[in-house]
């Protein structure tokens, strides 16, 4: 047999001995593994905790925002604290942010402080401008909120563009809380009467996102005001209001359950205005005015 043959006689033989020969399991130092396929798809659980969780990709889905608005009238600082519902909707590369005013509380000027019923609130027209922008979901991304344009009593058909109008027979000038009086009604805590008027406020909020669920920042904030009316003289007095931008600041947490977000509601339904009062009191402390910020 010469030395080619050789070889290959070799190769035949070593693989009939595989062929035939069945190898053993070795022992293990290890339990043996079994994988529970609900643990593949499994969700971070919500947090009680407004702002923590890992994050959901993206940034759709519902946030509670907190607005700490500072304004100057009359020399004397006006502090709003607006809390509000942002329903967001990814479009390409932007996000449509849609608002709803649940809670507002504004400090007294001159003795008196205005308020605004739920029917106020719920009139409120926020009219689509543009879009919201994320510059990434991470720690550290920075966040532009879409301008906010919200109409008091009021219509225009450029919400940015337009003027407001002054006179109470103008027809953009509407009941918009349904009470019989031009524009909306404002009572002057204070002074026993109500303020009927028309507003326009232009806001953009600049934020950062501290963690995934948890965006902080700051905001510009244009208010304009015009006056149709009073139940007595002395609340027909609108006073300038002239935005205080080095003192407002915001903060946006995710209230829907996705990514570890705490769960606002029961989950089986959009979240309500109603849904967050137990959460006002955690997502920001309100300060109190102070007129040397003015």
């Amino acid at each position: 047999m010469n030395r080619k043959s050789t070889i290959w006689w070799l190769i035949a033989a070593f693989a009939s001995l595989i062929a035939g020969c069945a190898l053993e399991a070795g022992q293990s130092a290890f339990d043996d593994q079994e994988i529970d396929p609900d643990e593949i798809n499994e969700v971070e659980p919500p947090s009680d905790i407004l702002g923590e969780g890992g994050g959901a990709g993206t940034m759709a889905g519902t946030w509670l925002k907190f607005h700490q608005a500072s304004s100057c009238v009359l020399g004397q600082e006006q502090v709003t604290h607006a809390y509000y519902l942002v329903e967001i909707e990814e479009h390409g590369a932007g996000l449509k942010e849609e608002r709803r005013l649940c809670e507002l509380e504004m400090s007294a000027v001159l003795g008196f402080r205005p308020l605004a019923t739920r029917q106020v609130l719920e009139s409120i027209q926020f009219p689509h401008v543009d879009y919201a922008y994320m510059s990434n979901l991470l720690e550290g991304g920075i966040y532009t909120s879409s301008t906010e344009v919200a109409l008091w009593g009021i219509e225009l058909e450029d919400p940015v563009g337009d003027s407001i109008p002054v006179e109470v027979d103008d027809e953009r000038v509407i009941d918009g809380d349904g009470d019989g009086n031009p524009g909306v009604s404002l009572e002057l805590e204070g002074s026993g009467c109500e303020r009927f008027m028309g507003q326009r406020q232009i806001i953009r909020y600049f934020g950062t996102l501290l963690a995934p669920n948890d965006i902080r920042g700051t905001s510009t904030t244009l208010t304009d005001i015009e006056v149709y009316g009073g139940s007595a003289s002395v609340c027909e007095l609108a006073p300038n209001v002239e935005g205080n931008d080095e003192h407002s600041l915001f903060r946006m947490v995710r209230i829907d359950g996705l990514g570890g977000a705490v769960q606002v509601g029961d989950g089986d339904g959009p979240v309500e205005c109603d849904d967050i009062g137990a959460y006002i009191d955690e997502i920001w402390e309100a300060r109190e005015a102070d007129d040397d910020n003015c």
